[in-house]
């Protein structure tokens, strides 16, 4: 086949219009395709566990750690201590095995005192601590010397 016009019997050349050759791409297949939805469970109410005190904390962390009252009151508060000022700075903390805490919202809610919205992500397991990603307690066992 030729691209040049063949004459007809009396001469004349017939011109047919050229039709443009357009090559189109298609589009990636990335950019076309959405990533598969993850099928999340729908948010379910909490379960009542009830409300627990600090004098009621304190007792429980000393009925399960075994140390004296007196001397575990003073770590505990401070502790709870921390916690609320690295949430009410708008920070991140990860607490094997309870999970990512973080501050979402702050509103200020008059006469110093503020209204923060916190996010806990759990973890699968929040009995092992490998759950978090973190197999060392950053503490030394009492068979650990070294």
């Amino acid at each position: 086949m030729t691209d040049k016009p063949a004459p007809d019997a009396d001469g004349t050349v017939r011109l047919t219009p050229a039709t443009p050759r357009v090559k189109v791409k298609p589009a990636p297949a990335a950019a076309t395709k959405a990533p598969a939805p993850r099928v999340v469970a729908p948010a379910a109410d909490a379960p009542g566990g009830g409300t627990v005190k600090k004098a009621d904390f304190i007792d429980r962390v000393v009925a399960r750690s075994g140390v004296k009252k007196k001397d575990a009151k003073p770590a505990i508060e401070a502790t709870l201590a921390e916690i609320a000022a690295i949430m009410a700075d708008g920070g991140e903390l990860i607490l094997p095995p309870v999970g990512k805490l973080k501050t979402v919202k702050v509103k200020d809610v008059g006469e110093g005192a503020q209204m923060l919205t916190l996010k806990l992500r759990t973890t699968k397991d929040p009995a092992t601590p490998a759950a978090m990603g973190n197999t060392k307690s950053g503490v030394a066992e009492d068979a650990d010397d070294s």
